[in-house]
């Protein structure tokens, strides 16, 4: 398994939204670049393919921006790793194509990341953001 520098942002691009689901505000783009470390155009990029797999939606215009499309609680990381990478592990050709033992054990494999990241949502990642973010060290 190999997450995607695209699949990574588009990630980060949904939990700064998510952070802002509770008055369902909208995020301008410079912003969302600006607080996740996204380069502005490979964003723009990324938020138009949200749009289109029906994960945000845009209002144009001075005051316009980006928001979720539906609660953040109601996007799992699964669904949205699916969507931009296709299937989570990738199989070689030959693989597929030979159908030994290890096919079917990486078929399993498979399974258990989709329903290991279907459990987390997005309002479970802003939780652990928030309390990751109250949590500083020091040292002395």
């Amino acid at each position: 398994m190999r997450i995607s520098t695209e699949t990574e942002y588009a990630c980060r691009a949904l939990l700064e939204l998510a952070l802002n689901w509770p008055n369902r505000s909208l995020v301008q783009v410079s912003i969302i670049a600006k607080r996740q470390g996204i380069p502005i155009n490979y964003l723009e990029q990324i938020l138009i393919q949200l749009k289109n797999l029906k994960l945000v939606e845009s209002v144009r215009g001075k005051q316009g921006g980006y928001r979720l499309a539906k609660a953040p609680s109601e996007i799992s990381l699964g669904e949205v790793m699916r969507k931009m990478e296709g299937h989570l592990l990738e199989l070689s050709d030959n693989a597929i194509q030979k159908k030994s033992v290890f096919t079917a054990i990486w078929k399993e494999l498979e399974k258990a990341m989709v329903k290991v990241l279907d459990k987390i949502n997005f309002e479970d990642i802003v939780n652990k953001a928030k309390s990751m973010e109250g949590a500083m060290i020091y040292q002395i």
